[in-house]
């Protein structure tokens, strides 16, 4: 009878040690987010007026301001006319503003357009179109917050001025905010 009551005890303790540690393993942790490569949530590819590839932006693991003036970027300060997606996660807010300092500010000289992503992911290279799917700062201009881009899988959040201002947006994004849509766990 001890035997049996030892064995069941054993074969329990045995079992909860295997289920904590299970459950440890699959916990994410700082050091398996750590791990993940450089560029793991996509990318924004940027296009000169031409259409020649200018730069990129990976989208940061949280959030990120992005000031093309600073010489630290890959981009240029008022050099890209386009940009494409490539693997944003769904629910990534992506912001382009004219100012340096990413200025929401509703005043004459001043434009933005926010998106947010709303397909898991958001890529517009698959499949892979020769030349890339682009979209054109310009185009932004028209249309409303609220609107669904069609096949780009891209909402407008918000938009400053309205549609009758004749200055062209191309070749003047200046900061570039992104900030990832969080996991939960």
């Amino acid at each position: 009878m001890n035997y049996s009551r030892a064995l069941l005890a054993a074969t329990a303790c045995a079992c909860i040690t295997f289920l904590g540690a299970s459950a440890v393993a699959s916990t994410p942790t700082a050091a398996n987010k750590q791990a993940e490569p450089k560029g793991a949530y996509g990318q924004i590819i940027f296009y000169d007026g031409d259409g020649n590839k200018h730069c990129m932006l990976s989208v940061p693991e949280t959030k990120q301001f992005f000031d093309l003036a600073d010489d630290s970027q890959s981009c240029t300060n008022n050099q890209v006319a386009s940009f494409s997606l490539e693997n944003i996660p769904s629910a990534t807010l992506i912001h382009f503003y004219r100012t340096e300092v990413c200025s929401d500010a509703k005043v004459q000289g001043n434009f933005f357009v926010k998106l947010k992503t709303v397909k898991q992911p958001t890529d517009w290279s698959n499949p892979s179109p020769n030349p890339p799917a682009t979209m054109n700062f310009d185009d932004f201009r028209k249309l409303d917050p609220g609107y669904l881009v069609p096949k780009k899988f891209i909402r407008i959040e918000d938009r400053w001025p309205v549609p009758d201002v004749h200055e062209s947006w191309d070749e003047q994004i200046s900061c570039v905010y992104i900030e990832r849509s969080q996991p939960v766990y």
